[in-house]
């Protein structure tokens, strides 16, 4: 039997500032760039960049809940997780994370980061948006951010909707797009990953896979660019 995160559906993880600035290279980012951040969840890297001086909006489907119910769910999905986790621990590379139980603290500190920021800005920085589609105007975002979203549950959800969400993506942000993982809950590259490089629809954009200095997932190192500008 294969190894893989056996979960049914996306789950609430949250991931920090300190992640989102490996996973995505934020250091070639200008704090002047608008950046949104997709399918973001409950992590606590709005709440944490916009302390630092970053211009972030963060976006996700479960923003139209309350705090309480949030934080609920995620407490809930953070103990499936990581009980999930013991039989498949050798998938990952255990040096930013020393073990399952850092990791859960990492991860709880993460989304009550978040929960916090979100009770107190809910209404400015959370904007509840059902990906594919989004209320944002054109080009109103010059980088987007997607974290553990696309390709990471690539059983879940198809290439129609990977396409339909970076078709969008593509409408609202002004100069680039960021995917971060491109491997799935087997920890496998992803097969739409060049199928979505090799899409005529994507033709007249620069598609490429950069490596990054963060490694959870091991081979999981690399993040997709797609230059829009």
């Amino acid at each position: 039997m294969e190894k893989k995160l056996d979960l049914k559906n996306i789950v609430l993880i949250g991931r920090t500032f300190n992640e989102y600035y490996r996973m995505f290279d934020i250091h070639n980012i200008s704090k002047s760039e608008r950046i949104l951040d997709v399918a973001s969840g409950v992590s606590s890297f709005c709440a944490e960049a916009r302390t630092l001086g970053y211009d972030v909006t963060a976006s996700d489907r479960i923003y139209c809940f309350s705090a309480k119910k949030i934080k609920e769910k995620c407490a809930k999905d953070l103990e499936i997780t990581m009980t999930k986790m013991e039989e498949i621990k050798d998938l990952y590379k255990w040096e930013y994370f020393k073990d399952i139980k850092h990791l859960k603290g990492h991860r709880k500190k993460a989304y009550k980061t978040f929960i916090q920021d979100f009770k107190q800005n809910s209404r400015v920085e959370y904007v509840t948006t059902e990906y594919p589609k989004s209320h944002f105007k054109d080009k109103q975002f010059n980088i987007a951010l997607v974290s553990h979203f696309l390709f990471m549950y690539d059983e879940h959800l198809g290439y129609k909707f990977h396409k339909k969400v970076i078709e969008e993506l593509v409408r609202i942000t002004s100069k680039e797009i960021r995917v971060f993982p491109i491997v799935n809950l087997k920890c496998e590259k992803s097969l739409f990953v060049n199928r979505l490089i090799e899409d005529k629809c994507f033709s007249k954009y620069e598609i490429e896979t950069v490596k990054v200095n963060y490694e959870f997932v091991k081979g999981g190192n690399e993040m997709l660019v797609i230059k829009v500008q």
